[in-house]
């Protein structure tokens, strides 16, 4: 199915191209050339491919499986536990998985342990996964990592778009939806980024290339037509958050779209994949706000790679794979990555998501800042509250919740793209109401006392309270770190609007509904 570009920012913008129909055009060119060549062209093509790929064959372990084919295995092995365990029981239950003593009554006890053998095996086959990945020899690594460098097997789908009226070319990248994607996702052991001395997560920094290099011609066509007026603003959700980062800073750094060319970065519900990104952001002249992460309250995704990992799992990981004994975070922060940039958290309502016990209650836009003007401190500071935010719930936490399994669990209601798009419309549509009523009091007391006859008390009329965004705002202070969530709507012009540009809220669907889009809000001042 072909993606309607009419069915895109119908009234807000222009589509340009997708990887999507990018592949559709590389796929009809290869059918066009195909059909023209002569018969016993095709012959000799069909046999020197053939040849090629016997002189390719990879090198096989003594069971004669290739390395590459031993990771993809792994790796789908993860992918379809993760779509196919609903739950998963404490092990104190296995006790039922011996079959000599169970009592006679064997019909809901039989039913019991068939799930309890189902769970545990899941459970026990995704642990053996995870370990075939982080424990494999450096040749499998590389040949996923190949993999993942090419257009076939990228990751994620990507779109781009046009705001003609400011010069912006937006580039969205969708989330994690493919085996790829879970290729990704397991790779992640350090290495360099760019040569330079901050550590990356592997698989994604691949996945990152390989998606730069199909968009570095858009790139280079909006830049030859706007000139010093060009803009680029990155935004994805979960996998595509991170790799929209990434891309960004490398186009940067390899000098491909100058600095004053590159909008903040805004992601949702994006992992961490760095080990030093505030550091690099400083180095390259960069402020913290250039990276908007925004996050959902309880999002297990954010929290994986940048929670307080159990002292036996950094030891499995230092003895099973030579790049975790130096790496500093897993050595002095017992983590994987840091977050970097700006960390935004987005509260829904209550009775979608019960509300963060760190939190104040209702809806909003909480950014993490620091009153300190010692800068050292004020980083330090944001730091400890990120922790503690980061680690509550832990994701082992989230994990033994038997809720939090399947398409209604709560790892997907809090992770999923549609809720970060429902939360923030309701967050937005709030504001904008209580924006609305305040704008309205303010006209009545302007106006009310010279329409009214002298000696009338316009006063009585006019002590109604303006409604607060939230309950209970000023009575709750996480660590004295948190930004109040009553203006969230102010807070996201600021992010995505600056120095009076059109506010534009970048959203997508997935890409089974082959369509995204612009939400067009009205300039705030």
């Amino acid at each position: 199915m072909a993606m309607q570009s009419g069915n895109l920012l119908r009234n807000h913008g222009r589509f340009v191209t997708s990887s999507m129909e990018k592949k559709e055009q590389a796929l009809k060119a290869h059918e066009e050339m195909t059909s023209t060549e002569e018969p016993h062209q095709e012959e000799n093509t069909a046999a020197e491919e053939a040849r090629d790929a016997e002189g390719r064959v990879e090198k096989t372990d003594g069971n004669g499986i290739s390395t590459s084919s031993a990771y993809q295995i792994a790796a789908s092995a993860a992918s379809y536990l993760q779509s196919h365990t609903k739950s998963i029981l404490h092990f104190k239950s296995s006790k039922f998985m011996g079959n000599e003593n169970l009592p006679e009554e064997t019909g809901e006890i039989e039913n019991n342990v068939d799930m309890i053998n189902q769970d545990v095996a899941s459970l026990m086959a995704t642990t053996d996964s995870v370990t075939a990945v982080v424990s494999a020899k450096e040749e499998v690594k590389q040949a996923v990592a190949d993999d993942l460098n090419s257009a076939r097997s990228s990751p994620c789908e990507w779109f781009v778009c046009d705001d003609d009226h400011n010069a912006t070319r937006f580039f969205v990248i969708q989330g994690s939806e493919s085996l790829a994607s879970w290729q990704a996702n397991l790779l992640f052991e350090p290495i360099q980024f760019e040569g330079l001395d901050v550590l990356v997560h592997r698989g994604i920094y691949e996945a990152a290339k390989g998606i730069y290099n199909q968009i570095l011609p858009e790139v280079h066509t909006h830049l030859k037509s706007h000139g010093e007026r060009t803009r680029f603003r990155f935004t994805g959700h979960s996998l595509g958050g991170s790799l929209s980062l990434l891309i960004n800073l490398m186009l940067l750094i390899k000098g491909e779209a100058p600095v004053s060319s590159l909008l903040p970065v805004i992601t949702f519900g994006a992992p961490s994949i760095m080990c030093g990104g505030d550091r690099l952001l400083r180095r390259l002249g960069l402020p913290q706000s250039h990276v908007q992460a925004i996050t959902m309250h309880r999002d297990i995704v954010p929290r994986a790679f940048s929670c307080n990992y159990p002292n036996h799992v950094m030891e499995f990981l230092k003895a099973v794979n030579g790049n975790f004994p130096n790496h500093p975070c897993l050595n002095y922060q017992k983590q994987l990555y840091d977050p970097m940039g700006e960390f935004i958290i987005l509260q829904p309502e209550e009775n979608f998501s019960p509300n963060h016990h760190l939190l104040p209650s209702g809806s909003g836009l909480y950014l993490l800042t620091c009153p300190e003007t010692d800068a050292s401190k004020a980083a330090k500071q944001n730091r400890v509250a990120r922790a503690a935010f980061l680690n509550s719930p832990h994701p082992l936490e989230i994990l033994s919740d038997r809720s939090a399994y399947g398409s209604e669990g709560t790892i997907m209601r809090d992770h999923d793209m549609n809720s970060y798009l429902k939360s923030l419309r309701n967050v937005i549509r709030r504001d904008l109401n209580h924006i609305r009523k305040s704008r309205r009091e303010h006209r009545r007391k302007v106006w009310w006392p010279l329409v009214t006859p002298r000696g009338f008390d316009a006063g009585v009329l006019l002590s109604r309270p303006i409604i607060s965004g939230n309950k209970g705002q000023g009575q709750f202070h996480f660590s004295g770190l948190l930004q109040s969530g009553k203006e969230s709507f102010k807070r996201l012009s600021k992010l995505v609007a600056p120095q009076h540009m059109h506010l534009f809220v970048v959203l997508w669907f997935p890409a089974r509904w082959l369509i995204f889009g612009f939400c067009n809000l009205i300039n705030f001042h």
